[in-house]
């Protein structure tokens, strides 16, 4: 594959990686997630592996954010 030089091109991957990774986390926190909450309540929900990850995104997702926060705020 070749690179994309075109920076508009660069911005619509970059958007669509969003919306994929969005589709992601709704999936993994209503359909599996939630249906453990609903089947074992809110232990067996934090007991799934998947709640890790989840927890993990969220903590670094917050993060990035934080930053990109403070360098907009700085201009």
């Amino acid at each position: 594959m070749k690179k994309i030089k075109d920076e508009r091109l660069k911005l619509k991957n970059l958007k669509d990686i969003r919306v994929l990774f969005l589709i992601q986390t709704i999936g993994i926190v209503v359909g599996i997630l939630g249906y453990d909450f609903g089947t074992k309540g809110i232990d067996g929900m934090t007991d799934n592996p998947l709640w890790y990850v989840f927890m993990i995104t969220a903590i670094v997702s917050a993060y990035l954010s934080i930053g990109i926060s403070v360098d907009h705020e700085a201009q």
